[in-house]
Order: structure tokens, then sequence, then C-alpha cells
């Protein structure tokens, strides 16, 4: 499985360092076409110049955007900027794929502008998002993205992203860090920060949207990859003992199984009552734990007792803490996050023939990323009326189907 890990932990994001990381990764695109296509697209554009080249940032050699123009606006409106994205891609003849990602980059940042000025996406007055510059960074990163192959069959990592501290000056006054629209983006998509570790702002709205809109997963570190190409992105600032560069990894997960990332939850309890016991499990499985089971264990004073264990993922972990502490009184819960592999699987159902009847049974089968089967296992409720029946022991009727699905499946 390709694998692309979006390393924005060190120096945040932005629209040009997006752009300059995947053009250092590799990729091809005619910015003078794009200058040009730009120019006649956008209202009040004079001209537009846009070049890239390597630049040292503390000792990294890294690409860097650089882009100049003269522009009769100081502010566009929301449908102007759409306007002039639908006229860019159509001069530029992007592909399906390039105008679904551009498109859906554009209306998060009109989103967030819109919820934060409080108007309309088509009527809200865009300052520094109005520029032309934002729609370099969009076309151009949906460009570069398409021509790496990045929007088919890789998988898509990124960090939390670091987003500074303090102030900066805006059109609309001193603000502190993240911008406001910035932190709307994060907040719509569920996409984690962290502040630091320099002052000053990191992370810009089009570099977020540009980032929000790409990631499949958001993990602490990086994946389980081997690496294939590095592209790092420069940003204009130099930062205090930090190099300015967002990076990029791109490779491959040499295995057969699925990687992902999840929390684990533990309590100890020596004076639950085994009703309650049952009671939560039921409750948080149905609330989106991936699995929850009871340990046996020795507790204070040496009384016997359980651990509650629970694995889930991030989305789900406030409600989950929760339920345990209400449902369970416990007074502590142990968290960790750790990495694992699981097998893929999917539901079919076969029809199997025993003691001259026919059966529909639904089997779940797990199989690797190359297409082996792993294991197959029918339905306990199929087995159960199939038992019923046919007076077979379930234990029987199990290895039965597991046998001639197994053979069904790989004829």
């Amino acid at each position: 499985m390709r694998i692309l890990y979006v390393d924005c932990s060190l120096a945040g994001i932005s629209g040009d360092m997006m752009l300059s990381a995947l053009i250092n990764l590799g990729a091809k695109i005619d910015l003078e076409k794009l200058s040009e296509s730009i120019v006649e697209s956008l209202d009040g554009v004079e001209w537009l110049e846009v070049s890239y080249g390597i630049e040292s940032k503390m000792g990294f050699q890294a690409g860097l955007l650089k882009v100049a123009y003269s522009d009769s606006k100081d502010h566009r409106r929301g449908c102007e900027l759409k306007d002039g994205l639908e006229k860019t891609l159509k001069l530029m003849d992007a592909s399906h794929r390039v105008k679904a990602y551009a498109v859906k980059v554009l209306e998060t940042l009109l989103n967030a502008e819109s919820v934060i000025h409080g108007e309309s996406v088509e009527e809200v007055h865009l300052h520094e998002v109005g520029s032309p510059d934002t729609l370099v960074d969009v076309v151009g990163t949906a460009l570069a993205l398409d021509n790496l192959g990045l929007f088919e069959d890789v998988k898509v990592y990124g960090s939390p992203v670091s987003v500074g501290f303090g102030f900066i000056k805006t059109e609309h006054g001193r603000l502190t860090v993240p911008a406001p629209a910035t932190l709307e983006i994060l907040k719509s998509k569920g996409y984690p920060f962290k502040g630091g570790p320099v002052e000053g702002e990191l992370a810009t709205p089009t570099g977020v949207a540009l980032l929000v809109n790409i990631v499949d997963e958001v993990t602490q570190m990086p994946p389980l990859i081997e690496p294939v190409k590095v592209g790092y992105g420069a940003g204009f600032k130099e930062l205090p003992e930090t190099p300015n560069v967002l990076r990029l990894i791109y490779g491959e997960q040499r295995t057969q199984y699925i990687q992902e990332d999840v929390y684990v939850l533990e309590t100890n309890m020596d004076d639950v009552q085994g009703e309650v016991l049952g009671h939560v499990i039921e409750k948080l499985i149905e609330n989106g734990a991936k699995d929850a089971c009871i340990i046996p264990a020795t507790c204070k004073k040496s009384r016997p007792g359980q651990i509650l264990k629970v694995i889930l993922d991030c989305e789900n972990l406030n409600r989950i803490v929760d339920i345990i502490f209400r449902e369970t009184g416990t007074l502590g819960i142990r968290l960790a996050k750790t990495s694992r592999f699981i097998v893929p699987r999917e539901f079919k159902t076969i029809n199997v023939q025993i003691n001259g009847m026919d059966f529909p049974v639904k089997v779940k089968v797990a199989k690797d990323l190359e297409g082996r089967i792993i294991r197959v296992k029918p339905e306990y409720e199929e087995l159960r009326k199939i038992s019923d029946i046919t007076g077979i022991p379930i234990r029987e009727l199990s290895s039965i189907i597991e046998e001639r699905a197994k053979t069904y499946l790989t004829s």
C-alpha cells in the first residue's frame, strides 16, 4: 500500500509550503500556464508571476514558492473567488479529481469565512483569502497531487498541526493565533492542533484547508512506512531555532495487513457487580468501542477484582470515558495510544448443502491486502437455525461450513 505522511508538527503549514513540498517531492506542473490562467480568470489581477526554487532553511534544502502580482482589488466576494477557480480549472484542463479536490478546499475556506463573518458564502468579503495567491496554492496543490498520483490507491496520514502562538495583524485588527478562519476549519473537520513551538502564525487558513481535505487519518507518530521520497516545502519566515519547513514523506507499507492508531483504556475494579459489568460491555460497544473485555485480577488488599480494557478510536474517546466513569463508579482510567494491525473483513452469503438440504449461510470472510483468506467464520445465528433443523451440533456445523466456504471462495 502506498503511503503519504504530511508532517506539519514542526513549523505548521501554509498553501505555498504545501505546493513547494509537492514540487520538491517530484510533481511536475506548468507554473507559467497556471499564472496566465489565474490572470485571465480573476478580475482585477493585472499580472502574476509564480516561480519555484531551492532555499536553505537552517541547513535544510527545501523548495520555496515565490508569488508576485499586481491586483487592483483589496478584497473579493466569495462568488468572485469561486468563479475565478472554475475558470482557472477549465483553462488548465484539470482532471475531475483535480476539480473535485480544489472545489472542496475552496468550499472549506469560504464556509469558515462565512461562519466567522456572519455572511453568506457567496457574499462574504475576503481580504487575505481573496488574493490571487490563494488560487495559486489551491489549484497548484491539486494539480501536483494529481501529477504524483496521490488521489487514488494511497493512504494519506497527517500529524497534528502546529499553529504557533501569540498575535497577528490582519485587516480585522490584532488577533490571536490561530486565526479565526484557521481555527474554524480545524474545528469543522475535527482536526487536532497544538500550540508552538515558536511565536507567530504557523498555520494559515489555506494551508489547513488543503490539509484537512487530503488526510485520511491523523497520527501522533509517523506510520509504518518504507520511505521512497521526501519533499520539503519552505516558508518565508525565519523562525528562531526551528527550520521553517513542511515535510512530506512518500513510501510504501510492505505489509499484508492494515495498520491503524487506537487508544486503549484500562481501569481496575473490585466492587462492581457482574451484571453491571455485562451491561457496561454492551453499552461501550453500542457507543463506538472497537472492543472491550474483562480480565480477572488481584487488586489491593489481595481482593479479587477485574480489569476493564477497551479499544477505541479518537473520535469516541470522550464519550467512552464518560460511560466508564458513570457506569462503573471507578475513580481513574489509564490511557495509552498505540498502533495495531487488523485484517480487512466482509460478509458474504454462500449456499451450502447439508443432509440433502440447501441453506444460504452468512459468513465473515477475512482477507489480507494481497487477497489471501485468513479466516472464514459462519455467523452464530445462522449456525443455530441450521442446527435446529438438521440436529447437527453447532461445533460440527461450523467446521463443515468453514471448509465448504473456503473451497467456494478460492475456486
